[in-house]
Order: structure tokens, then sequence, then C-alpha cells
């Protein structure tokens, strides 16, 4: 069996930061996959001045095999290869932004090289996972066996995308219409684009956690080590997703102990309205190997995550690596944990919250990893290839 995978996420990135977002852990599943022959990526399109700003370099790391016009096919796994794009078209990646890749995965050079790298690898019978909505032009042309569309998330609900919008819904619609098998990781979400897109053939695939996640545990990060215990951890990235009032109202009821925050910080005006108190501290963004290290030396780990109209049917992979550490796990209600609240406590105000965490004990039982592993989510989306 062979598949073709559109993440979301850039492969140099991914590369960069460590393997840690859904789509690329999907690929790494596959590829651990008996079943599964060959994987070919195909990366999001990029020109020289992203690069630059991101200092990153052209080149993917493996072995490259084909290169044509600024598109590359690289080998960089013993069964993964990936499909790249170099674009030269710097100034309307300025002008449009966002609608740039929209444009970029529908171009019909990339298409073609597309075509000829899966000539080259033998793949031209291959199923479609589709992970990322700008690129569903390029999806729908795509000949395949089967074509799965992972709808994580609702991109609808994104603050950076609101400008946009309506090519986004474009997008879902276009893809609802072409006989896309759905899957996505929230009922939420299920909901949503059912009574939005009338999408019948729909399913809840959540997200899992590395199985490895804490073997790799080695010492106590240097960060750490002179910060006052109990450490409150959140392993993240600095967005809207956070509620910065509950952030402040537990720094502020929970004097004598430390909140921990590591990831990146994505939105400066959220990290500007978290109040900087002596207990509050942001060590930055820290590599997926690394990160593991931070999360096993939490005494606490928590999701304070804002609810409902603000969230996008969230579907936290953190919380599942928290819970594999066997530390208690506290978290805002409707973020997409119910489906987690046996294995960790969920609250309903900031009061509750900093209840919670008076005390480090976790009295809840450890989730089953068998249940909840990414090689698990694999096999579960590889049914809908037969």
């Amino acid at each position: 069996m062979n598949v073709i995978i559109i993440p979301f996420h850039d492969w140099r990135k991914s590369e960069r930061e460590g393997f840690r977002t859904r789509d690329v852990h999907f690929i790494k599943a596959f590829s651990k996959d008996s079943e599964i022959e060959k994987i070919l990526v195909i990366n999001r399109p990029t020109t020289f001045l992203e690069l630059a700003y991101n200092k990153q370099s052209k080149k993917i790391n493996g072995e490259m095999l084909l290169s044509e016009n600024g598109f590359t096919l690289s080998k960089v796994d013993t069964n993964i290869y990936v499909v790249d794009y170099h674009s030269k078209d710097i100034f309307t990646q300025i002008i449009k932004k966002h609608l740039w890749f929209i444009a970029k995965y529908n171009d019909e050079h990339y298409f073609n090289f597309i075509e000829k790298a899966k000539h080259v690898l033998k793949m031209e019978t291959s199923n479609v996972v589709l992970q990322n909505v700008f690129a569903y032009k390029l999806a729908v042309k795509l000949d395949s066996k089967n074509k799965v569309f992972d709808a994580w998330d609702n991109f609808l609900k994104f603050p950076a995308y609101q400008k946009i919008k309506n090519e986004i819904y474009s997008g879902y619609k276009t893809l609802s219409e072409n006989t896309f098998i759905w899957i996505t990781n929230s009922l939420e979400n299920v909901e949503f684009y059912k009574s939005t897109f009338k999408v019948e053939n729909i399913s809840l695939v959540k997200n899992g956690v590395k199985t490895d996640f804490i073997k790799n545990l080695k010492h106590v990060p240097e960060d750490l080590k002179h910060i006052q215990r109990p450490i409150i951890g959140f392993g993240g990235k600095i967005s809207y997703l956070l509620n910065t009032d509950l952030i402040n109202y537990l720094s502020a009821d929970n004097p004598n102990a430390s909140f921990v925050f590591v990831g990146q910080i994505l939105d400066k005006e959220i990290f500007e309205k978290i109040e900087k108190r002596k207990n509050v501290y942001f060590l930055g963004d820290k590599h997926y190997d690394e990160y593991p290290n931070y999360v096993q030396n939490f005494d606490i780990c928590i999701v304070p995550y804002n609810i409902r109209e603000k969230q996008h049917g969230g579907d936290s992979i953190k919380a599942y690596e928290y819970l594999l550490t066997g530390k208690k796990v506290v978290g805002t209600r409707g973020n997409g944990l119910q489906d987690l609240e046996k294995h960790l406590y969920l609250v309903d105000s900031s009061e509750d919250f900093s209840s919670a965490l008076k005390s480090v004990e976790n009295n809840k039982p450890l989730i089953n990893i068998n249940e909840h592993s990414w090689e698990s989510k694999a096999k579960m989306l590889m049914r809908f290839f037969k």
C-alpha cells in the first residue's frame, strides 16, 4: 500500500523543531506499519525570502533523487519521500500572503512534477491523505484509489485566517463535494462539518501520543533546576487559545507555586496580557527531543484554554503527552478533553481550577497507551483505504 500525504506543516520546520504535530505524527506512524510500502509527502511551497526569514536551508535533508526547475524529490527515510517546491515568486507571496499558498499548491508545474515523482517511485496507484485545506485544489486533481481529508481543527475559526475566510470556506465546500472521506479530531468539528457542509462520510479520529514520549528522559533541564516547586507547567504555543484572565487568576491565587510555560510565542498580544509575576516563567520553545524532559519534571500539567466560541474544536496533543507521564492534569471543559475526563481533572471556573492546583496528588487512572498511540490512530485511518 502506498500513501501520498499533503501535510499542513513544512517538512523543514518539523526537522528543525522535532516531529511534534498531528500531520507528521501520522507520517511517522505510517512509516512504521508493515502494510505501508512508500509514503510521498507533498511539502508546502516556499521561497528564498521565506527560508531566509526562518533561517532555514533550501535543501531538504536526505538523498536527492530528482531536481527540476525549483522542484525536488528527496528520500528522507527508509520509505518516506518528500516533494518540495522552491518558487522564485517572492513579490506575489509578499502581496497575497496566505492566498499565495493556495495558488502555488494549484500550480500546474507543481502538479506535473508530483506526477513525475509518482512515476519515478512507481506510486501511480496510491491513497491520498490531505491534512491541509490550503491544498484543496491539488488534492482534488490527484488521481488515487481513496482520498481522506483530515479536517483537524476548524480553520474558519483561526484569527490568523479571517481575511481569507471565504477562500477557506470554498476549500471545505469543494472537498465536501468531491467524494472525500473525512476525519476530524473533535465531536464539535463533526457536528460543524455536517451542518455547514453537509458532510455525511465523516469519522472521529482523535489525536494520539508517541509511545516512547517519556522513555528518553535523561535529566532535569538547567532552566528548571532553580525554579521553586511545585511547578505547574504548560507545554504549548502562546496563542489566542489561552485564557489569560484564568492564568492571571491562578498565578495570583497560588503565589507559592511556579507557573512555567514552555513553547513558542505565536501571539504577542496574548503574551503581553499574561502578568509577569515573580512566580511566572517563560522558558521559550524546546526541540521535541528535549521537550519530554520538561513535562516529566512538572508537578502538575495544565490546559488553561478558552472554551466554546473561542475554540476551534480542539483536541490537544499535549493532554495525551501529559497523561502519559502519570502527572496530575487539570484543564478547562469544552476543549475536546471530555473524552479524557476519566483520566484528568476538568473544571468549569477559575476558582475550581485553582482549587485543583492546591495538591499535586493524582487520583485518576492512567490512560491505555495502546488505545491512544499514533500507531493505533494510523491503523484507524488505514481502514478507510480498505
